[in-house]
C-alpha cells in the first residue's frame, strides 16, 4: 500500500513539474502555477487527511474525481508530449503541433473519465455465464444461480432509483437462487436503511443467500471499539434477515431438488492483510457429506488459494471484493497487477472460482467494469 501511495504522489507531482518548467515557469501571475497545482493539492491532502482517520465519503470520492478526470488526462497530456518532442527533436517549429495533439489525448481522455464518474456507474449489465461443476447432481443441472455483490449502498446516500433497477433486472432473470456475496455497506448499518423495501423485493425460487465482505463488519466507522464493531455487525446481519435473506456465517445451506441436494456454504471474510480473516470453513463444512456437491460463498477471491484449493472438497467458489478497480479494457484490468483472480472464470483441477465484478463501489464510477449482475447457469 505504500509502495503505491509513492507512485501515486510521483505521478502527481511529475506532470506538475513538467507543466511547470515548459509552460509557465518564468510567466507572470503565481495564479497559473497554483492552478496547475491545485489538483494535487486536492489529492494530496485527502489522503494525509485519510492517514488521519479522517475518512469522509464525500472527501474521498472527491479525490477519486479529481484523480480520474484531471490527473490521469494531464499525464495523458505530459506522455504524448514528451513522446512527440523525442519523434520532432530538432525541428521546434513542429512543438506547437505536438502540443496540440496532446493536448486532443489528454481532452479524450478527460471525456472518457467524465463519461465512467457521471454515466459509466449506471450502466447495469446482465452477465451470462455457464459453469460446469464437478459432481453438479443431476436434478441441478441447468440451475440458475444469479450473483449480485458489493453493493457498497452508502455510496448512492438514500436514493434508491438505481438499486430498484438493480432488483428488477434480477427479478426478470427469474433465478433458482440470489446470492450476494458481500460488501453491502461501505462503513454502517443505517446506510441500509432506505434500501430495506427495495432489497426486500427480490425474490428466487430458493431465496437468497447471502455473507458478509470486509465492509460489513463496520471497521471503517472511526471510534468504535471492537466490541461496537460487533454489535453494528449483527444488527447489519439482523437486518438483512429482515428482508428475508438467509445470512451465512462459517454455516451452509442445503438446497434439496427431489432426491438430490446442493449444498451451499458461507464464510466471514478471509482475506490478505489488512483485510480480516474471520472465516471458519471447517465449520461451515461442518455435517456436510462426503460425497456432496458444494458451492462456497466467500466474498475475498484471495481466500480460494489460501484455505480452498487442494484444502476442502468445494468444487465452486463465489467471490466479489475486486470491482475491477472499476477499470477494466477488454479482459484486462489493472486489478491483474494486485490480484491474481480478478474478474470471471478460474479452474485449479476440479475446484473452480468465479469472481464477481460487483455492482457498487464506495465511489460512483465505472469504466468498462461496468455494474455487472451475474447470471450462472449450473451445468454437470
Amino acid at each position: 500500500m505504500t509502495l503505491f501511495l509513492i507512485i501515486l504522489v510521483l505521478c502527481l507531482l511529475f506532470p506538475d513539474l513538467y507543466i511547470w518548467w515548459n509552460f509557465t515557469r518564468g510567466q507572470s501571475g503565481l495564479w497559473r502555477t497554483l492552478l496547475v497545482c491545485l489538483p494535487t493539492l486536492v489529492i494530496v491532502g485527502s489522503i494525509v487527511l485519510m492517514f488521519c482517520q479522517v475518512r469522509l465519503v464525500t472527501l474521498m470520492q472527491i479525490a477519486f474525481i479529481v484523480v480520474v478526470c484531471v490527473a490521469i488526462p494531464k499525464l495523458v497530456f505530459v506522455l504524448v508530449d514528451l513522446l512527440g518532442r523525442g519523434i520532432v527533436w530538432g525541428h521546434a517549429d513542429w512543438l506547437p503541433t505536438v502540443h496540440r495533439v496532446a493536448v486532443f489525448f489528454a481532452a479524450a481522455m478527460a471525456c472518457v473519465q467524465i463519461y465512467g464518474t457521471v454515466w459509466g456507474w449506471q450502466r447495469i449489465v446482465v452477465a451470462p455465464q455457464s459453469v460446469k461443476v464437478h459432481g453438479l447432481p443431476a436434478a441441478f443441472d441447468g440451475y440458475q444461480v444469479v450473483q449480485i455483490s458489493d453493493l457498497h449502498l452508502g455510496t448512492y446516500v438514500g436514493e434508491t432509483s438505481f438499486v430498484e433497477e438493480v432488483v428488477d433486472s434480477v427479478n426478470s432473470l427469474n433465478p433458482d437462487l440470489i446470492v450476494f456475496t458481500g460488501d453491502l455497506v461501505n462503513n454502517y448499518p443505517d446506510e441500509l436503511t432506505p434500501y430495506l423495501p427495495v432489497l426486500s423485493r427480490l425474490k428466487a425460487r430458493d431465496g437468497v443467500i447471502s455473507i458478509l465482505g470486509n465492509h460489513d463488519y463496520c471497521m471503517f466507522q472511526t471510534g468504535l471499539t471492537p466490541a461496537e464493531q460487533r454489535k453494528e455487525t449483527a444488527r447489519l446481519v439482523q437486518m438483512q434477515e429482515q428482508m428475508g435473506w438467509k445470512v451465512l456465517r462459517n454455516a451452509h445451506e442445503a438446497v434439496v431438488r427431489g432426491d438430490d441436494t446442493l449444498y451451499v456454504a458461507g464464510v466471514d471474510n478471509t482475506g490478505k492483510p489488512p483485510f480480516p480473516k474471520l472465516g471458519n470453513l471447517s465449520k461451515a463444512l461442518a455435517q456436510i457429506p462426503d460425497s456432496a456437491c458444494i458451492i462456497l460463498l466467500s466474498h475475498d477471491p484471495w481466500h480460494w488459494r489460501h484455505g480452498v484449493v487442494g484444502e476442502s472438497p468445494v468444487a465452486l467458489t463465489l467471490s466479489g471484493h475486486t470491482h475491477a478497480l472499476q477499470m477494466q479494457i477488454g479482459h484486462f484490468s489493472p486489478a491483474a497487477w494486485f490480484m491474481p483472480e480478478w474478474g470471471g472464470l478460474y479452474r485449479e483441477g476440479n475446484q473452480q472460482l468465479f469472481v464477481s465484478t460487483g455492482i457498487g463501489g464506495r465511489v460512483p464510477y465505472r469504466l468498462g467494469a461496468w455494474p455487472k449482475i451475474e447470471r450462472l447457469t449450473l451445468k454437470k
